[in-house]
């Protein structure tokens, strides 16, 4: 029925959310106090009476929708009911039928074993079958087994299909460029000659521009190495990267300290020459001197010694004196506790008894 595929509960949910919209309209109209005490706001009200309205129509339709929800339900619970009538009748009857083939069966000729059973055929009181046990699922996974299979042979089928089409299009492309290849060979054949011709020509330039390159590549090179060679020599000869010593040499003979690069290689040998010299009047003068310069420092380190000695005397006689000093005072405090140690219980002697009477008194 089309009346079952619109919910009441999405109307419902539209009826709360345009009540809650108005219940905001609402309250921002009271927050405003010249609207909330002067007059009445008309919008208001045929927003609400329309809203009225349509809400009255949407139950009208709902009613209306219910009515045939329930005349289906109706028809399918008759149907079903005349479903399960149907299926005692056919029940009753072929119990009827096995009742007549059993009378008419001659007696004692019964069969030795009977039929299996079929549960799907047996009442609750056989105890084969039961209330809410499902019967169905024997069928409904071999239904399943065979949605599967369908499912997998359509899938193979269509991946087939699409290795079939990407093999057809290989095909397709393949002869594409067989025919492209047949046509660019055809063109080449109508245009060989000026083909040829043109290689040739650009074979020509191509030598050229070769050689003009080689040419200038080979220039650049020579221009390169007089550059080296030239700077190499420049800075072979530059005074002031060879440091010469003659350009400290002003016009007058003198030195500037400015351009000073140090002294030169004759000047050098000469300071050497002078300072073998001084050292050999030095070896011829010394020996001398070293006997008088031992002399000396012996008869130092003879004060030396004599003035340690005296020291070290001194301050032993300076030790022993400390010494004996120390022992003194301990002799001295020995003596002391020696005598608080016998005068702590106190002590009277004679000489206090004789002093009795004696006073100017």
């Amino acid at each position: 029925m089309p009346g079952l595929t619109v919910t009441a509960m999405e109307r419902e949910e539209m009826r709360i959310a345009a009540i809650r919209k108005r219940m905001s309209e609402r309250a921002s109209r009271n927050q405003n106090p010249r609207m909330r005490v002067i007059g009445v706001d008309v919008a208001g009200l045929d927003a609400q009476i329309a809203e009225k309205k349509a809400m009255h129509h949407d139950n009208k339709a709902d009613e209306k929708l219910q009515v045939q929800r329930e005349q289906f339900i109706n028809m399918m619970i008759e149907q079903r009911e005349q479903e399960e009538l149907e299926t005692k009748r056919k029940e009753a009857a072929a119990l009827k039928e096995t009742w007549n083939e059993q009378l008419a069966a001659p007696k004692n000729q019964v069969a030795k074993m009977a039929d299996p059973v079929k549960p799907e055929e047996c009442g609750l009181s056989a105890l084969q079958r039961f209330n809410g046990e499902d019967r169905s699922k024997y069928s409904r996974q071999r239904l399943q087994k065979e949605q599967v299979k369908s499912w997998t042979k359509q899938q193979m089928a269509e991946r087939q299909a699409k290795a079939n089409e990407e093999v057809d299009e290989m095909k397709r492309y393949a002869q594409y460029l067989v025919m492209i290849g047949d046509r660019r060979a055809q063109l080449e054949a109508e245009e060989g000659g000026d083909v040829k011709k043109r290689a040739m020509f650009l074979k020509e330039q191509n030598l050229a521009l070769a050689e003009e390159v080689a040419a200038i590549k080979a220039a650049e090179v020579e221009a390169e190495k007089s550059a080296r060679d030239a700077e190499i020599e420049f800075s072979m000869n530059d005074p002031f990267l060879c440091e010469d010593t003659s350009v400290a040499l002003a016009a007058d003979g003198r030195i500037r300290r400015d351009h000073f690069k140090g002294f030169s290689k004759d000047q050098t040998m000469t300071f050497y020459q002078e300072n073998e010299k001084m050292i050999a009047a030095k070896a011829g003068a010394g020996s001398q001197e070293d006997l008088e310069w031992s002399a000396h420092q012996q008869h130092v380190r003879n004060i030396l010694d004599v003035e340690d000695a005296q020291l070290k005397a001194q301050a032993r006689d300076i030790n022993l004196a400390h010494r004996k000093m120390l022992e003194e005072q301990m002799q001295s405090e020995r003596a002391r506790k020696q005598e608080a140690a016998a005068e702590r219980f106190g002590k009277l002697d004679d000489s206090f008894y004789e002093n009795f009477g004696c006073s100017h008194r």
